[in-house]
């Protein structure tokens, strides 16, 4: 048998080589010592598992002792290495390299356990990057659909009415609704204040109409009721929008002066009446259906909240001052309504 062996300490894993004859007693008869608890199988003839006590005692009777063991107690947080003979040290390093050759066993556990560990660590890595790469898409939905919410929410409240009526191009009335759309909906310029109330209840109604190019839908018409309101404002030096109410494509009404201010439309007779304006110049166009009961239907709103009496009197603008408003064709047809009044 090779004189060298080396020993391997099966608590701290630490080894060392010995020449020393001292160590022959763990040999015989097995290749390890009998304090050991399940110990290894025997995988080569020169390597011997020692428990703790038994290591060190093996390894002090080596001149030049291997102190790595974390067990020892003489010098337990230091390491000594005394190596005095560099040729003895060279030695002991050829013999160990033999050992490692006549046991293949023990370079392949090592290796085996090196490789173990860098698959465990490669897996590891390999399911961090799997999941941020399912996490991180799924997260971007997420906040995606969230923000998609919010703003459907918002845009919904912004696009409702008084009436609960969407704010879009092709809004459609209701069959005897009122379609009103607020000042603040058809973004007003300024806030009536500061002007002439009128003195209720009021007896006439005035139907005009505005020498602007007709609309058709909500998009048009906010348009036009903000180019007429700046031009009353700007143009004229009215501070507001002249009519009390205008009437836009498709039966919408919206908010001029309102129902309690007195408007800018027909001198003489501005503080005793409420006007009418339809957006667009009839003088050959006839208006829709729509438009002409929104009319209507205002009116007998301004009757039922006690602005106008029962026995109200239309007129058209024509009969009152010198223009043609609110066109032939228009006018035409509000002589047919049964409050229109030939007399003033």
């Amino acid at each position: 048998m090779n004189p060298n062996v080396v020993l391997i300490c099966r608590d701290c894993n630490t080894f060392s080589l010995s020449a020393d004859k001292s160590h022959q007693k763990f040999l015989q008869p097995v290749k390890y010592c009998t304090n050991l608890e399940n110990p290894p199988e025997p995988f080569c003839e020169n390597v011997i598992w020692l428990c703790q006590n038994c290591y060190h005692s093996a390894v002090k009777s080596v001149n030049r002792d291997n102190n790595d063991c974390k067990s020892k107690s003489e010098s337990r947080n230091q390491i000594e290495t005394r190596y005095t003979n560099l040729i003895d040290l060279e030695k002991r390093i050829e013999a160990l390299e033999r050992h490692l050759k006549a046991c293949p066993d023990l370079v392949q556990r090592a290796t085996n356990a090196e490789a173990n560990g860098s698959a465990t660590q490669q897996k590891a890595v390999h399911a961090s990057i799997l999941n941020r790469r399912v996490l991180i898409p799924i997260a971007a939905i997420a906040l995606s659909i969230l923000i998609g919410l919010l703003l459907f929410t918002a845009r919904s409240g912004n696009k409702e009415s008084l009436q609960g009526i969407p704010d879009n191009a092709t809004l459609e009335s209701r069959p005897n609704s009122l379609l009103l759309i607020s000042r603040d909906e058809w973004s007003a310029q300024t806030e009536p204040e500061g002007m002439q109330k009128l003195q209720l209840p009021i007896e006439r109604i005035i139907i005009a109409h505005i020498s602007t190019a007709q609309c058709e839908n909500r998009v048009q018409c906010d348009a036009r009721v903000r180019d007429v309101q700046a031009f009353h404002i700007h143009s004229n030096g009215w501070g507001d929008i002249g009519y009390n109410f205008l009437v836009g494509g498709d039966g919408l009404v919206y908010e001029g002066r309102g129902w309690y201010n007195q408007g800018a439309h027909t001198a003489g007779y501005n503080g005793n009446s409420i006007c009418i304006g339809f957006i667009g110049t009839f003088n050959v166009e006839v208006l829709t259906e729509n438009d002409l009961k929104a009319a209507q239907l205002l009116i007998d709103e301004g009757v039922r909240l006690g602005v106008l009496t029962g026995n109200y009197r239309l007129y058209g603008a024509r009969q009152l001052s010198a223009t043609e408003s609110p066109g032939k064709a228009l006018y035409s047809i509000i002589m047919k309504w049964p409050h229109w009044s030939r007399s003033i």
